[in-house]
């Protein structure tokens, strides 16, 4: 995942230092340009490590570590964000691992706070089909993010590999503001051919003239005139 979210990010126009905090397991990522700055913490704990206290202990570290590295920079601190990617050993997850994870998300001091939980299996998998899709990785999620079918399987909570994929990248657009989910165009015109394909031989006077009455009409027609034309008279 490590790498994955190094991709995701340097993709969305930030640039990952390695070696300005002290902990290995985190990275700092920054994007400064005209639109303004994001400073975002990405930190890797297993749910065997972690605790309140010792979450409380590596925030102040790393705020101590980008005070000694960025402190120059105006408006830093308004603008710190940290990600704790979590890996669980399951996503049916304790109470305590959801009272941490709302007490550290509702915590408003030194970092606006985000947790991403996930498992070995999601990671395998998600990395697996990266791999394999030869895209680059905000492709690669945006078209599954839109696969109707993945999302039908994921909504009924179905346990297979497209529920699992699916529910990881869902919280990657959840938890990181900086990921934009790109528009579907769809053309409008061959929707309208494959509806004129189904229509029959024996019905297609009638459509004709249904498009010549939207035509000659400045708004749309009158469903008094969609019902003469169709042949349902009054009394019907």
């Amino acid at each position: 995942m490590r790498e994955l979210m190094k991709r995701i990010l340097l993709e969305n126009g930030f640039s990952i230092d390695e070696n300005c905090l002290t902990d290995t397991r985190a990275f700092q990522a920054d994007r400064m340009d005209g639109n303004g700055f994001d400073f975002l913490t990405v930190f890797f704990i297993s749910q065997e490590e972690i605790s309140i206290d010792l979450l409380t202990e590596i925030i102040e570290q790393f705020h101590s570590d980008l005070s000694v590295e960025r402190g120059a920079i105006v408006g830093m601190d308004k603008n710190l964000s940290l990600l704790i990617m979590l890996k669980v050993d399951s996503l049916e997850y304790t109470s305590a691992i959801q009272s941490l994870i709302f007490d550290i998300e509702e915590d408003p001091y030194t970092f606006k706070k985000y947790i991403l939980t996930y498992t070995s299996e999601q990671e395998a998998m998600l990395t697996s089909l990266f791999k394999e899709s030869h895209q680059d990785v905000t492709s690669f999620l945006n078209n599954i993010l839109y696969d109707t079918e993945k999302f039908s399987v994921f909504k009924h909570r179905e346990i297979n590999e497209d529920s699992l994929v699916y529910d990881l990248i869902s919280k990657l657009f959840i938890k990181l503001p900086y990921l934009s989910i790109k528009n579907q165009h769809k053309e409008m015109d061959l929707i309208l051919n494959d509806i004129i394909g189904a229509i029959d031989d024996s019905d297609r006077s009638i459509w004709e003239a249904l498009m010549g009455l939207r035509e000659t009409n400045d708004s749309d027609p009158s469903i008094q005139e969609v019902l003469k034309l169709v042949g349902v008279t009054d009394d019907e």
